[in-house]
């Protein structure tokens, strides 16, 4: 699981960790000049802090909907002002794709492999030998 990068896949647990770190971080970058008025260049400091912090985010977002096996692009949805609640709530509730899936294994289950195909129904043998 990389923390930098938007490859992968990110459990509800760590996803919620990660984001709280985050947002403490981001209280902390917004405090800063208010806490060190006396040192000049803090503001640009913690304003990059800030676009740092927000990237991050973006980041732990995404790699949580590949766990949903849903493509970045629904991240977009977050913009729509009453969508975007729906889908804070959904990331942190809805659990992930069980077992392996276009954007890598399970994290919670690393170990579990795709479930082998069903074997034909009993009529499905006979109608395939018809044709």
């Amino acid at each position: 699981m990389a923390f930098f990068t938007a490859r992968g896949r990110l459990r509800r647990r760590h996803y919620f960790g990660r984001i709280a770190l985050l947002y403490a971080a981001g209280i902390g970058c917004y405090a800063l000049p208010t806490l060190l008025p006396q040192i000049p260049t803090i503001e640009p400091v913690a304003v990059g802090g800030l676009v740092a912090v927000g990237y991050l985010l973006i980041i732990q977002m995404l790699q949580r909907l590949h766990d949903l096996d849903l493509r970045a692009w629904w991240a977009l949805t977050s913009l729509l002002p009453v969508v975007s609640y729906v889908l804070g709530a959904g990331l942190q509730l809805v659990p992930g794709t069980v077992g392996p899936n276009r954007f890598g294994p399970d994290p919670k289950r690393p170990g579990l492999r795709p479930a082998a195909p069903a074997p034909p129904a009993l009529g499905e043998d006979l109608a395939s030998e018809a044709v």
